[in-house]
C-alpha cells in the first residue's frame, strides 16, 4: 500500500465509529461548563491514535503498514489496534478487521437498497422503514420488488427521536417510491430464496438477449401469430396483441429483443407452428430457442415470469416432449398467488392491472381443465379469490361489453366458476348425499348452466369460433355433472339422458373439427373423446339393462346420430394411434366392445320380436310322451352368439369366434376413468 494510501486509510480509520444509536442532529452543542469533565475531555478530543498496541508498549513510533506494521512484522507478532470508542469493549482487534465490517456492512446496504429501492446508507440506525398501518402491505412487497418500487415518500415516515426529521427525507423521492420493505419483520420470502435455494435476487435483466429465430417475412411471422391470437388467444388472453406485434415487428426489422421478449415471441410462435402444422420440426426449434432466455424471464418474480409460465404451459400442453404440464402449472399457480395476483388490488396503472387480470383467469381456466381432466385437485380454492374479471377493453383502450376480444374469454370463466362448484360437490371424499338432495343440487347446476348458455355473448369477429366453443364447453359440462361421481355412483333417468345426449353433441363438435383439418391431436382431445364413446356404451348399457328387467329403455338417441357418434370415436381413436404410439391398443379395445354393445342390443331385440309373434299366436299343444322318457334335469342355457352385423364399419368382428355377452362390460368400462387417467397421465408425462 503507498504512504498516500496509508494516509487515507488512517484518516478514514480516525473517523471510524460503530455509533449505535442516530446521528447527531445539527443543533447539537458541545457541553456546558457544569457538565462531568470526562464528557467535555471527550468532546474536545478531535483524533483518535491509529498506533498498534505493540508499538504503543514499546513506545515507539509506528509506520501504519497493512495489515501489519513493520515492528509487528519482525517481531513476529499480530499487528492490533485499540477500539476506536469508549462504546466497544476494550479488547483491541486486528488492523483489518475494521475495514473488512466497513466493506461488509457497504455490501449489505447496497443488497437491501438493490432488492427493495430503501437508500438505508442515508437512514439513521433505528429508522422505521415498514409499511405503518397498512395490514395488506406485505402482499405489495413481491410486486414492488419485481417492479423496482422504492420505499414510502418521506412525509409517511416518521422521524426517528431527537433527529428534528431532517433526515427522514434521505432516500428516493416521493415520484421513484410508494412502498418499503419492512426491515424490523423478517422476509420469509427472501430468506427462503436467498438461503435455501440460491436463487438470484430481483434485478434488472440484461437488455439484450441470445440468438433470434425468424420465419421467411415479416408477413409471414405475423400470419402465425395471428393464427395464434384467433385461437388460443381468444381462451387464455394472457399476452396483448397489439403488444405482441409490436415487438414482433420490432424484431424483423433488426432490433435485439430482452430476454422477456424473446421468449414470449418464440413461445408463442412455437405454439403456433405446433397446432397449425403437420410438422413438429420447426415448432421444437422455436421452442428450444425459447429455452434459452427462460432462466431470465423467471429470475424475478413478477408478472412477466408468470407470462412465460403460461406460455410453456400452453406449449407443453399440446407437445408430447417437454416438462409436465401439471407441474408447471402448480408453479406458476404459486407464484401468482404469492403475488397476490388471486387479492384485489388498486393500481395507478390501468393497462398492468388488466393484463395481472388476464394472466391470473387464464392461469384459472387451465387449472380447471387439467386437474379435472386428470382427477386431480383444483389448484386455488375459489373463496380465495376476490379479483375482479376483467374489463372487456379493445386495443384502442376503450371498453366495449360484448363486442371486444375479452367477450369470449370472460364467458368461459363464468362457465368454469360453475365448473368449479360442480367438480367440488360431486368429486370430493364428503359423505354421500340423499338421492333427493343430489337431485336437487344438479337441477340448480343445470338451471346455472342453461342460463350462461343462454346469455352468451357472440364475438362478430369470431362468430362460428365463438358459437361452436360456446355449445363444446357446455355438453362437456353437462358430461362431468352427469356421469357417475363419486358422491353420485346411481344417477337417475335424467343424468342417463342427459350423458347420452351430451356425449354425442361433444363427439359431434371434435368430428366437425376433424372433418376441415383443425382437431388438435392432443391428450386432451383423446381424453374427451374417450370418455365420450365410453359414455354412449354406459347409456347403451343403463337401456339394456331395464330391459332385462322389463322396464322401459331411459334413453331414446337418434339410431343413426348415435352409431354416427360410436363410428366417429373410432376413426378418432385410429387416427390418434397413428400419431401418437400405444392408442392404437385404446382403439382396438374400443372397437371390440362397441361390437359387443350393439350385439347385445340386436340380440335382445331379436328376442323382444319373437316373443310378440309367440303372444300373437297361440300356444302349442304339447306332444304325448310316456312318462318314463321326462327328464328332470334342465338343459343348460345356450351360450348369447352375436347378433347379425348391423353396421359393417363398426361391427365386423372376422374373428369367427362367438364372444359371450358380459352384462357388466359397460359398466365397468364406463368406471374406467380413473384407470385411464392414470395411463394417460403416465404415458404423457403428466
Amino acid at each position: 500500500m503507498s504512504a498516500s494510501g496509508n494516509k487515507d486509510f488512517r484518516d478514514q480509520l480516525g473517523k471510524f465509529r460503530l455509533d449505535s444509536g442516530p446521528s447527531l442532529p445539527t443543533s447539537w452543542h458541545p457541553p456546558s461548563q457544569s457538565e462531568p469533565s470526562s464528557d467535555a475531555h471527550l468532546a474536545r478530543t478531535k483524533r483518535v491514535s491509529t498506533a498498534c498496541d505493540f508499538c504503543r508498549k514499546r513506545k515507539k513510533k509506528c509506520d501504519f503498514r497493512y495489515p501489519n506494521c513493520s515492528a509487528c512484522t519482525r517481531a513476529g507478532v499480530r499487528c492490533t489496534i485499540p477500539p476506536p470508542g469508549p462504546q466497544v469493549a476494550s479488547a483491541s482487534v486486528p488492523r483489518d478487521q475494521l475495514e473488512n465490517l466497513q466493506k461488509r456492512v457497504q455490501w449489505l446496504e447496497e443488497v437491501v437498497q438493490r432488492k427493495s429501492g430503501i437508500a438505508v446508507a442515508d437512514l439513521p440506525t433505528g429508522a422505521p422503514v415498514d409499511g405503518e398501518s397498512d395490514p395488506d402491505w406485505w402482499y405489495q412487497v413481491p410486486a414492488m420488488i419485481a417492479t423496482g418500487g422504492g420505499r414510502p415518500s418521506a412525509t409517511s415516515m416518521s422521524s426517528p427521536a431527537g433527529s428534528g426529521g431532517s433526515s427522514a427525507t434521505a432516500g428516493p423521492t416521493g415520484s421513484e417510491a410508494s412502498t418499503a420493505v419492512g426491515t424490523e419483520l423478517p422476509n420469509v420470502g427472501e430468506i427462503f430464496r436467498d438461503q435455501l435455494e440460491h436463487r438470484r435476487p430481483s434485478v434488472a435483466r440484461p437488455k439484450s438477449a441470445p440468438r433470434v429465430l425468424r420465419l421467411s417475412s415479416l408477413e409471414e411471422a405475423e400470419r402465425v401469430a395471428g393464427q395464434y391470437f384467433d385461437s388460443m388467444g381468444y381462451q387464455y388472453p394472457f399476452m396483448s396483441r397489439l403488444e405482441f406485434m409490436g415487438h414482433l415487428r420490432h424484431v424483423y426489422t433488426g432490433g435485439v429483443p430482452s430476454p422477456e421478449v424473446h421468449n414470449a415471441y418464440h413461445i408463442i410462435l412455437a405454439i403456433s407452428l405446433l397446432i397449425g402444422s403437420a410438422d413438429a420440426t420447426q415448432a421444437a426449434e422455436f421452442y428450444h430457442a425459447s429455452q434459452e432466455t427462460l432462466p431470465l424471464a423467471l429470475q424475478n418474480e413478477d408478472l412477466p415470469a408468470v407470462r412465460a409460465l403460461l406460455g410453456l404451459a400452453l406449449y407443453t400442453l399440446f407437445a408430447t416432449a417437454g416438462p409436465s404440464v401439471w407441474h408447471v402449472l402448480g408453479a406458476t399457480m404459486r407464484l401468482a398467488t404469492s403475488l397476490g395476483l388471486h387479492k384485489a388490488r388498486s393500481s395507478s396503472n390501468l393497462a398492468e392491472e388488466e393484463m395481472a387480470k388476464r394472466a391470473f383467469w387464464s392461469l384459472y381456466n387451465l387449472d380447471r381443465l387439467i386437474a379435472s381432466t386428470l382427477g386431480r385437485p383444483l389448484g386455488i380454492a375459489d373463496e380465495d379469490i376476490s379479483v375482479d374479471l376483467p374489463r372487456e377493453l379493445n386495443d384502442d383502450g376503450l371498453e366495449a361489453p360484448g363486442s371486444s376480444a375479452m367477450t369470449i374469454p370472460l364467458q368461459v370463466v363464468r362457465l368454469r366458476r360453475i365448473f368449479s362448484r360442480i367438480y367440488r360437490y360431486l368429486y370430493s371424499s364428503l359423505p354421500r348425499p340423499t338421492p333427493q338432495e343430489a337431485a336437487a343440487m344438479l337441477s340448480h347446476f343445470r338451471r346455472e348452466v342453461d342460463d350462461w348458455r343462454m346469455a352468451a355473448p357472440v364475438y362478430p369477429s369470431a362468430l362460428l369460433y365463438s358459437t361452436s366453443y360456446y355449445d363444446y364447453l357446455y355438453y362437456t359440462t353437462l358430461l362431468l355433472m352427469y356421469r357417475p361421481s363419486p358422491r353420485n355412483p346411481t344417477p337417475d333417468v335424467t343424468s342417463i339422458v342427459s350423458c347420452g345426449d351430451s356425449s354425442i353433441q361433444v363427439i359431434r363438435s371434435y368430428w366437425d373439427s376433424y372433418s376441415v383439418g383443425k382437431l388438435k391431436w392432443i391428450w386432451l382431445t383423446l381424453s374427451q373423446v374417450y370418455f365420450a364413446g365410453i359414455t354412449i356404451l354406459w347409456c347403451l348399457e343403463q337401456n339394456a339393462r331395464s330391459l332385462r328387467e322389463s322396464q322401459p329403455a331411459p334413453w331414446h338417441p337418434d339410431e343413426q346420430m348415435m352409431r354416427r357418434g360410436i363410428q366417429a370415436v373410432v376413426v378418432l381413436l385410429e387416427e390418434f394411434g397413428k400419431r401418437r404410439p400405444g392408442v392404437d391398443r385404446l382403439a382396438e379395445t374400443f372397437r371390440h366392445q362397441s361390437t359387443i354393445i350393439f350385439s347385445q342390443m340386436a340380440y335382445q331385440q331379436q328376442q323382444l320380436e319373437a316373443q310378440q309373434q309367440r303372444q300373437q299366436q297361440p300356444p302349442p299343444q304339447p306332444p304325448l310322451v310316456p312318462l318314463q322318457s321326462v327328464s328332470l334335469a334342465a338343459p343348460p342355457p345356450p351360450p348369447v352368439p352375436l347378433a347379425p352385423i348391423l353396421d359393417d364399419v363398426l361391427l365386423e368382428d372376422g374373428s369367427g369366434a362367438v364372444p359371450m355377452i358380459d352384462p357388466q362390460m359397460a359398466e365397468q368400462l364406463f368406471y374406467s376413468y380413473n384407470w385411464f387417467q392414470e395411463e394417460m397421465a403416465s404415458y404423457y408425462t403428466l
